[in-house]
């Protein structure tokens, strides 16, 4: 049975050839899979397609083990990942600038972010890695960005106000599909890197910049809107550093990560690190995350903070809140 590919399975297909760095490839590779119709003739090429995107995957964990890695992958750090994306000047450098402890490159020509850029954004007792990217829309980075995309917990959409913010944000999530990555729409899942065939969902985060100049006020309320029920929009000005407290929140909340606290029985406390995990973890979870052996001896656990009562038991099932504070018992 004739395999009758259309005309995006070749245009993919010629990105795939032309990637280079691993990451690279396996991003072309996911976006060349989701083109090949289903059916009887395509059975063999899409099983093929998918045992060279295992071995591609299986290299870049292999990779990371030996500490080898390709240019434009970040390691992640932090509580969470969040990547930067964005038209030109649209202010993701200076955002990066004003949040976290890094030195990014700010000009006014269009394109000065060249590689990956991560920093650290402080976020009362944990901190939560920023990564600022090359602008959207730029072919000789375009592949590895979207690699990174793919990879980050969740996303930051950069928009300038100064410059019809809502066909900007229309124009950055378009891209994104066209990449096979979907947005989580606001209230939706904390999974943020659920797999629907080939396609790959994210949280993310509209920030619309440059709040500070003049006529802006309208260009916001369309915005909101408009995309209102996709995901939520921040207005902030990094020159004037207007707005950051209340993005400091949003990016938190898009996290998709809770803070839980340890507390051995009959002692205070541990509130100065708290064990960053996925929101929606339970009990058995957090266990698990501590030491992979604990589960086994885990009998119940006492729970202060989301319960009815301070120092209710509950069972391994029970689902954590953020800032809980738990008692193992074994």
């Amino acid at each position: 049975m004739p395999a009758n590919l259309p005309p995006e399975y070749f245009e993919a297909e010629k990105r795939f050839k032309q990637a280079s760095a691993v990451v690279e490839k396996i991003s072309a590779l996911e976006d060349l899979i989701a083109t090949v119709p289903k059916h009887k003739g395509t059975d063999k090429l899409r099983a093929d397609l998918r045992r060279k995107l295992s071995q591609l995957r299986k290299e870049a964990v292999s990779k990371k083990k030996s500490g080898r890695s390709d240019l434009y992958v970040v390691q992640k750090g932090g509580a969470a990942q969040i990547a930067l994306a964005g038209f030109p000047n649209a202010g993701k450098s200076s955002l990066l600038a004003c949040l976290t402890n890094a030195a990014p490159v700010i000009a006014e020509y269009p394109i000065s972010t060249h590689s990956p850029l991560p920093g650290m954004m402080p976020f009362e007792d944990i901190h939560i890695q920023l990564v600022d990217l090359p602008p959207t829309g730029n072919e000789s980075t375009d592949g590895w960005v979207s690699g990174i995309l793919r990879y980050a917990d969740a996303l930051m959409l950069i928009l300038d106000m100064t410059d019809d913010p809502d066909i900007q944000a229309e124009l950055l999530i378009d891209q994104l599909g066209r990449w096979n990555i979907h947005i989580i729409p606001e209230g939706g899942s904390h999974d943020a890197d659920r797999r629907i065939s080939e396609k790959i969902f994210k949280r993310a985060l509209l920030v619309a910049n440059k709040k500070d100049l003049a006529e802006t006020d309208n260009s916001l309320k369309i915005l909101n809107e408009k995309y209102e029920n996709i995901c939520r929009c921040i207005a902030v000005s990094a020159l004037k550093k207007e707005g950051l407290e209340e993005l400091k929140n949003a990016i938190f909340g898009i996290s998709g990560i809770i803070r839980v606290y340890s507390k051995p029985p009959g002692k205070e406390p541990d509130l100065s690190t708290p064990f960053s995990v996925p929101a929606g973890s339970s009990v058995l979870d957090l266990a698990r995350f501590i030491h992979k052996d604990f589960i086994f001896s885990l009998k119940y656990a006492r729970i202060w903070g989301s319960s009815k009562f301070e120092g209710q038991r509950v069972e391994k099932t029970y689902v954590l809140k953020d800032r809980d504070i738990v008692e193992f018992h074994i």
